[in-house]
């Protein structure tokens, strides 16, 4: 009985540390066979040699960058919140903006009513959640608008309306519209380029989706995403 029990005591250390292992999703990988959105074991070594590069994002939204050569199990620890500074930053930003009123020349402003929503009116990146459809987004104007959707070598295009009074617009993914691409999106003749970056569903919670949106460059969405936490 005594040898059960010293072995059930003995065991239970390395089930908590199980347990409570941090998770890694891969952002960004260069020079290492790894896919973006991978996840990494965080009880194994992790092995990177010379000229070999990862972002990760762990569960708790911390970024960490780590350069070859390095062998050992990645820490959450030594991770960046990144999602906390530019929550704070944007908070600033705004403040800042409401004091001294907006300047002529600056370049606008988005505030998104929700993260999903895809900004239809200014080129950059965007990012999509994985298996859900596209929705466009713009600032609610008056009159039907034609547009049209092609992807970089136009080689096909949508042609829709977009109704008067909505903001929203959504496409269908088998239309052709998904991730990991670029398209040319026009609005009543004004045409934007939107390339789209794919959100993993394995990510787990805001903090990491707000994290991966920062490091891919959709600004806007993370904003929202944080905004929306926030309330």
């Amino acid at each position: 009985m005594r040898r059960i029990l010293l072995a059930c005591v003995l065991a239970f250390p390395f089930v908590v540390t199980a347990a409570q292992a941090a998770q890694f999703i891969v952002v960004e990988a260069r020079g290492i066979n790894l896919k973006v959105g991978a996840l990494i074991d965080p009880t194994k070594p992790l092995v990177l040699t010379q000229g070999q590069h990862l972002t990760l994002i762990s569960d708790s939204g911390k970024t960490i960058k780590l350069d070859g050569p390095y062998q050992k199990a990645p820490v959450a620890e030594q991770g960046i919140q990144l999602a906390a500074a530019f929550g704070g930053l944007a908070t600033e930003k705004n403040a800042r903006l409401g004091e001294i009123g907006t300047t002529r020349g600056a370049a606008p402003t988005v505030h998104l009513p929700n993260a999903w929503l895809l900004d239809a009116t200014h080129s950059g990146t965007v990012c999509l959640q994985e298996g859900h459809d596209p929705v466009l987004w713009r600032p609610t104007t008056d009159g039907t608008l034609p547009v049209v959707i092609m992807p970089a070598d136009r080689s096909w295009k949508i042609q829709t309306q977009w109704a008067s009074g909505a903001d929203r617009l959504s496409v269908r993914g088998d239309l052709g519209m998904h991730g990991e691409a670029t398209y040319f999106v026009a609005i009543n003749g004004v045409e934007t380029a939107m390339t789209i970056d794919t959100v993993p569903s394995a990510l787990a919670n805001d903090s990491m989706r707000a994290a991966w949106m920062i490091q891919k460059g959709c600004a806007p969405q993370a904003e929202a995403l944080l905004r929306t936490a926030a309330k």
